[in-house]
């Protein structure tokens, strides 16, 4: 932890046992991140705690992040410990590096060992002094056998089933076997084979295991997508779906701030009543945006996953997503703007040519239905 660095108590991710200071609010907020979801709650705790710990939930869940606060924090708290993220692919060991690296401090050293980059770089940014690696079993095997991954305290294996299926992963149960040093394990997995069930009864017999229910995501909240097709713009799709729905309590959101007053004059233009709560506005104009939608004045309220962190609207039914989220833990987190306290929702994203990619990776990584 940063010196001098003052504790948020009343942070969400604080309430899960994080020491959350102004820096990692900032940066938690800037990923969209805004409160924990089910699993990063119940997980955050025992990690810290140093247990052993199995989290068994889909994808799209926050496992990710789940595992990756509290390792971090672990790492600032002590000089010596080192951790290491197993990931089955490179697609995957890119990711986490890439939540580690919009929350980690900046003087924290993160290294990878992927098995589709050059090995020769990766060996040089790799030294005994680096604390925390992310990589493939491949090259992270090879580094435990030369030596590179002395102290190692902490291992996450993310997706499991995978991990033991590949070459060498073997050599994983002589690793853990050796008395010294200890090691807490973390897994984050979606499934959990027989292999998997066998690995957690012989390492990790006496760990935690959480597993929370589907819960609203699933449960409460359709997820429909908008093909923006021709010559028509995104912000003509929005505002005709707008009136052809009757969307009359709406969460929009973008991820550049500065579209949100284009949407605004468009949106305002055909009558459609939308209010901006932007960062760049003063505290008493968000809450009089908020107020303006929570008590029917306006129908849509424009924001950006930075903003809405915390936001508290339980009466609202659509949730439109003008930008794809840039990662799928911030789209649990938007959607979840929706479907809350009982009620259903609908979240709906529009897409046009240059967005069907990260569609079609948005969908497989969450693996919601997308209609």
């Amino acid at each position: 932890m940063s010196e001098g660095s003052e504790p948020i108590s009343e942070h969400p991710f604080a309430q899960a046992g994080l020491h959350v200071d102004a820096r990692l609010a900032s940066a938690l907020a800037a990923a969209g991140f805004a409160e924990p979801t089910p699993v990063q709650a119940q997980a955050i705790g025992p990690v810290l705690a140093g247990q052993h710990v199995v989290m068994h939930s889909g994808t799209g869940t926050g496992k990710t992040l789940a595992y990756v606060l509290p390792v971090i924090q672990h790492l600032q708290a002590s000089d010596t410990l080192r951790a290491v993220v197993f990931a089955p692919g490179a697609e995957l060991a890119m990711q986490v590096l890439r939540v580690i690296g919009a929350v980690a401090p900046d003087d924290l050293s993160v290294a990878p060992a992927v098995s589709t980059t050059n090995a020769k770089r990766q060996k040089k940014r790799l030294t005994q002094s680096t604390r925390l690696v992310v990589g493939t079993p491949d090259r992270l095997i090879e580094r435990f056998r030369g030596g590179k991954l002395k102290r190692v305290g902490l291992i996450v294996f993310d997706e499991l089933d995978p991990i033991l299926a590949s070459k060498d992963a073997g050599f994983l149960s002589e690793l853990l076997s050796r008395s010294e040093p200890k090691v807490q394990i973390v897994v984050a997995s979606a499934t959990l084979g027989t292999r998997s069930e066998a690995f957690i009864a012989r390492f990790m017999a006496d760990g935690v295991r959480v597993r929370p229910e589907e819960g609203p995501l699933v449960d409460a909240i359709e997820h429909r997508v908008v093909h923006v097709t021709g010559r028509q713009g995104k912000e003509v799709a929005l505002a005709r779906f707008v009136q052809d729905h009757k969307c009359r309590r709406a969460v929009v959101f973008a991820n550049d701030p500065r579209m949100q007053s284009h949407l605004f004059r468009y949106l305002d233009a055909h009558g459609l009543a939308p209010v901006v709560v932007a960062r760049e506005g003063s505290k008493a104009q968000r809450q009089r945006g908020l107020d303006d939608f929570r008590e029917g004045r306006a129908r849509l309220l424009l924001t950006t996953d930075a903003i809405a962190r915390g936001l508290d609207l339980p009466e609202v039914d659509w949730v439109l997503h003008y930008d794809l989220p840039r990662a799928p833990e911030a789209y649990v987190h938007r959607a979840g703007r929706t479907g809350r306290a009982g009620r259903t929702g609908v979240s709906v994203v529009f897409v046009d040519g240059t967005g069907q990619s990260a569609l079609r990776r948005l969908t497989k990584e969450l693996g919601l239905p997308f209609r």
